[in-house]
């Protein structure tokens, strides 16, 4: 008895095969009139290649010519489309009219086979060669596309132009389809390839050619995607030399009109090469509005001669920054920075003067200043009460020539606002800020009421009043805290100040600065409220491990209502402050009759809690704390900035910035003024600058390195890892 044979499987059915091979003539003309679809977009391609040829010629000359003129005019390849791509277009539907003609005539001219199976075996043949031919021809076109549009990428992942899009994802689809069309074509030959030699190795070299296709697009995609979600620049310097903050990323995208720059430097200025790098980050992060051009003074003096003709105010004659700001046909606002103003002296951590580069700040500054038309904001300086002298004096403790100089030099316009006696005072309206700079004593009514007004009321362009106060240890006729007159409008505001006076203990390293053993002076800390708070100045001054500062007078913050009160300076934690009621002359000496008295009354007849008992009004009368004490408060009206108060007026003094010179050895240590302009830019809603340098930082080798062994341990190192590897494969192959 034999074995009953295995039924074979049902054939799969195959619509595109059994069409091919029962309709042959009818699917050769359908072929046919794609064909002639295909020939006459060819022509029209072409036609179009030929009527843009000759005006892209023309127009690219006329840029060539013009660039220096208008940068920010649309260049011609922006302006039309390309002529490469309808050559690139022309030349692939010629290749799909060859093979759809080249299929069509096949199958009608041709003969059929004798048998079903036979001609089976053609059609799956045919639909293999003429997918493929199709396939590859659409793989080619999106390739030549993406590699012709594929500035498009750069914009759309660098510069965030989403419209850019399109021409990545259109060449990509292209591919993906006729990579879809030559694996739907080699299906139905599959049923062949254990018979046919050639069509097996035809299915399997396109199906390799897939994979290298697939595999190019997944690389592209994955590529688009880790560009989106993760930055494609890598800054590994130890102080982010090459990284722009969030202040000068938020101006560069916010920027209105265009802004071109001109970097006129000579070649190998190290200077020079740190700002390009900065300027060129700029450029990619603006979305297009701001360009720049790198000028040489030995290899474009026409360029340069025509922008010194152009920009005769601005000081072409030497090395610099060149910025002109706005469209086409108004390009009149610009300025320029010197070379020599991108590098200084700024003390660190530790104090020690150190060289940084402030190109950043520089141009964050200048690019604000463009912004704004160049109208310099107003910012009054009450003088009625004895605050610090705007005009300067003997005494550099009462005298802010310093900062006026410092605020004018960042374009701010430094205007005094007094109060006449017995005349109504008002705070003008175009006022950007009021600036309370620790008065000796109270404002007079009529200023207080002006100051209050100005804060209620509504400005007529629907701002609010700004406000800095400067309240440092003023002692009143009293021998009490002075009482400067806006303490109400503070209050409302959420920030009160103490009616007692403070002081520290004795640090002779600090003694420098006040004279008293550093009793006056309080080492200022951010607080992380502040740094969590995201506030542009703490974040500024967030490298700033501490910061001095002379006769200080305690703050409250009380948050509520509308308004959001952060402490952003405190005193330092591990450090003892005390506070008396009374004004002391000699707060060391103060001190030091306290502890003895104190100490008295401990080595005194008693028990120690009866000791402990006795010596507590004294302590009570100090208020000694541990606990930081708030120095500086920031006040606001949901993201609106209203008021910033400071326990210190020291700060802004002359005082000061000749403490900051003397202790520093620097010829620009402003690092009190820099606090000041932050504040500032802060309370006027804008981004804060001072604080964006970059320090240089010199690697130097460990004490008793080796030249020698700098060059042939690493050289012996290669020697014997070639020798291991060569060693290595001897042996296995000795197997």
């Amino acid at each position: 008895m034999q074995p009953t044979s295995p039924t074979p499987p049902a054939a799969r059915p195959e619509p595109v095969t059994e069409l091919l091979r029962t309709q042959r003539q009818n699917v050769g003309y359908l072929l046919l009139v794609a064909s002639a679809v295909c020939l006459a977009l060819t022509g029209w391609l072409a036609l179009k290649t030929s009527r843009i040829s000759a005006p892209v010629e023309a127009t690219k000359g006329e840029k060539d010519k013009d660039k220096l003129d208008n940068p920010f005019a649309r260049t011609s390849e922006l302006s039309q489309p390309s002529r490469t791509d309808y050559i690139i277009g022309a030349l692939v539907a010629f290749a799909g009219c060859v093979s759809l003609g080249g299929g069509g005539a096949y199958l009608l001219a041709g003969r059929p086979k004798p048998t079903v199976e036979e001609q089976r075996t053609e059609a799956r043949q045919v639909v293999l060669v003429l997918g493929a031919a199709l396939g590859a021809a659409l793989i080619v076109l999106g390739a030549l596309y993406f590699y012709s549009w594929s500035e498009s990428l750069t914009k759309w992942l660098d510069q965030g132009e989403r419209a850019e899009s399109k021409w990545v994802l259109t060449p990509l689809l292209i591919v993906v389809l006729g990579g879809g069309l030559m694996f739907a074509a080699a299906q139905p030959a599959r049923a062949e390839e254990r018979n046919n030699a050639r069509v097996r190795q035809f299915i399997y070299g396109s199906n390799f050619g897939l994979t290298v296709l697939m595999l190019f697009v997944v690389l592209v995609i994955v590529n688009v995607v880790v560009a989106l979600r993760v930055p494609n620049k890598l800054d590994t310097t130890q102080t982010g030399m090459y990284t722009l903050s969030p202040q000068t990323k938020q101006v560069l995208e916010a920027l209105e009109q265009p802004v071109q720059a001109y970097s006129i430097f000579q070649e190998n200025d190290p200077v020079a090469e740190d700002l390009n790098r900065l300027l060129a980050n700029c450029q990619d992060s603006a979305r297009g509005k701001f360009r720049v051009t790198l000028l040489n003074p030995a290899l474009n003096k026409a360029e340069i001669a025509k922008l010194r003709s152009e920009y005769p105010q601005a000081e072409l004659s030497r090395e610099g920054l060149l910025l002109v700001a706005g469209g086409e046909g108004d390009r009149n606002r610009h300025s320029f920075l010197r070379a020599d103003e991108f590098e200084e002296s700024k003390p660190d951590a530790q104090g020690r003067p150190v060289p940084v580069f402030n190109g950043e700040p520089k141009l964050l500054r200048e690019l604000l200043f463009l912004a704004e038309n160049k109208q310099k904001p107003k910012v009054y300086f009450t003088q009625s009460s004895g605050e610090l002298a705007l005009a300067g004096g003997a005494d550099r403790r009462r005298s802010a020539a310093g900062l006026k100089a410092y605020l004018e030099k960042n374009y701010f316009e430094v205007v005094p606002l007094k109060a006449d006696p017995g005349a109504p005072t008002r705070v003008p309206d175009d006022a950007a800020a009021v600036v309370i700079a620790d008065p000796t004593a109270t404002l007079p009514p009529a200023l207080s009421d002006a100051i209050r007004d100005y804060m209620t009321r509504t400005l007529p362009d629907g701002r609010k009043g700004k406000l800095v106060v400067l309240a440092g240890q003023q002692a009143g006729v009293d021998g009490k805290p002075l009482v400067t007159g806006v303490e109400p409008v503070l209050q409302t505001f959420g920030v009160r100040l103490s009616d007692r006076f403070l002081y520290a203990t004795p640090d002779d390293e600090l003694g420098a600065l006040d004279r008293a053993r550093g009793t006056r002076v309080m080492v200022g800390r951010l607080t992380q409220q502040a740094v969590d708070a995201r506030n542009p100045v703490a974040l500024g001054f967030n490298r700033m491990s501490a910061l001095a500062l002379v006769d200080c007078r305690e703050l409250a913050a009380t948050p509520g209502g509308n308004t959001q009160a952060v402490t952003v300076f405190v005193s330092d934690p591990g450090r003892q402050t005390w506070s008396p009621a009374r004004y002391e002359p000699d707060p060391a000496r103060a001190w030091t009759e306290f502890n003895q008295r104190v100490n008295r009354i401990l080595a005194g007849p008693g028990t120690l809690d009866e000791k402990r008992r006795a010596a507590q009004p004294l302590v009570a009368e100090m208020q000694i704390r541990d606990e930081p004490r708030a120095l500086v408060v920031f006040a606001s009206e949901g993201p609106t900035a209203r008021v910033a108060v400071f326990g210190c007026g020291w700060f802004a003094s002359d005082d000061a910035e000749r403490t900051a010179s003397d202790r520093f050895g620097s010829r620009n240590a402003t690092i009190w003024l820099d606090l000041m302009g932050s504040t500032l830019d802060w309370v006027r809603d804008r981004p804060t600058v001072s604080a964006s340098e970059k320090q240089y930082t010199v690697y130097q080798l460990q004490p008793g390195y080796s030249s020698m062994r700098l060059v042939w341990v690493p050289l012996g190192l290669a020697l014997v890892s070639v020798a291991g590897l060569g060693a290595g494969v001897w042996v296995v192959r000795r197997k």
